[in-house]
């Protein structure tokens, strides 16, 4: 019997002839958001739950993120992050699924963390020697079926701080944005993002608050949110295993507004107070090295 293997990827130019290659000698599944063909599965590699269902069964699983391919209509992100989510994603279902083996196909720029990243968790990863070059170039728009949207931010934390401090903290930040107007109200295991008692969205919990690397939310309704029964959106805070950084993602969120309004309004808002956000956790991790007593000085970096 032919070994069973799962590859990413498919739908870029590199992975199309990964797929080829692969065929002759293996029974491949081709995981892709909006499969083409009947051997490939329905999956987003983004996100978690879609990675383990489709690793049931498999043997080996190929590890290959196109640098070009965003999957969503709209990409607001850097490659680095991106790439960091998908391997964390594959390195925790192929443990769940106790895949043999991953196959890691080396030449991206983001290789050392990577590796690292996949080789934190119990699966064997093999690098391969033949290295494909390739860095990630960002596309922000894309072909897809729905007017979806992927955001992903990076962000540092103070040493001591949990996931679940963050995520509150994250939250509160969102009472301040706009003094007087904006407003979260947290009700039943759901945070109501609000601007002037009107709920623009609604993220309801579905992971334990006390999950201290994971912590996902629904983006389930609100004046912001196009509501339909394929709508998927979520909001997920990933702390990288390791570190003290944390990757907050918005994922499959389809805005109610026109593509102009969020392109020229609701994009261009958020990017301004997630980069004050940037700045606020900076400042938090200083002041927090400085009571400990480590002295330097204070710079993006």
């Amino acid at each position: 019997m032919r070994p069973k293997v799962l590859l990413s990827g498919i739908t870029g130019y590199i992975g199309s002839h990964l797929y080829k290659v692969l065929s002759g000698e293996m029974a491949v599944t081709a995981m892709s958001k909006y499969p083409e063909e009947s051997l490939w599965t329905q999956g987003d590699i983004f996100n978690l739950e879609d990675v383990e269902r489709a690793m049931e069964g498999i043997d080996f699983a190929v590890y290959f993120l196109d640098p070009t391919k965003r999957s969503s209509k709209t990409t607001e992100a850097k490659f680095s992050d991106l790439n960091a989510i998908a391997a964390d994603n594959y390195a925790r279902a192929a443990e769940k699924n106790q895949i043999k083996e991953i196959i890691y196909i080396a030449g991206a720029t983001e290789d050392e963390e990577t590796l690292k990243i996949l080789r934190h968790y119990k699966t064997p990863v093999k690098v391969t020697t033949s290295k494909i070059r390739r860095k990630g170039i960002m596309a922000q728009d894309q072909t897809s079926k729905q007017d979806d949207v992927r955001v992903l931010v990076r962000y540092k934390l103070p040493q001591s701080w949990t996931l679940e401090r963050f995520v509150t903290h994250y939250f509160n930040y969102y009472n301040d944005i706009v003094p007087k107007i904006s407003n979260v109200e947290h009700q039943n295991g759901a945070y109501h993002l609000q601007a002037c008692s009107n709920d623009l969205i609604i993220l309801t919990q579905l992971t334990d608050v006390t999950n201290n690397d994971r912590q996902l939310f629904e983006i389930s309704a609100g004046t912001l949110v196009k509501q339909s029964c394929d709508n998927k959106g979520r909001l997920e805070f990933r702390r990288l295993i390791d570190t003290n950084e944390v990757i907050v993602g918005i994922n499959d969120y389809v805005p109610s507004m026109p593509k102009w309004f969020y392109q020229f309004c609701q994009s261009p808002f958020h990017q301004v107070t997630m980069h004050v956000f940037d700045v606020e956790m900076r400042i938090q991790a200083f002041n927090e090295e400085k009571t400990r007593g480590v002295v330097k000085s204070y710079t993006k970096d």
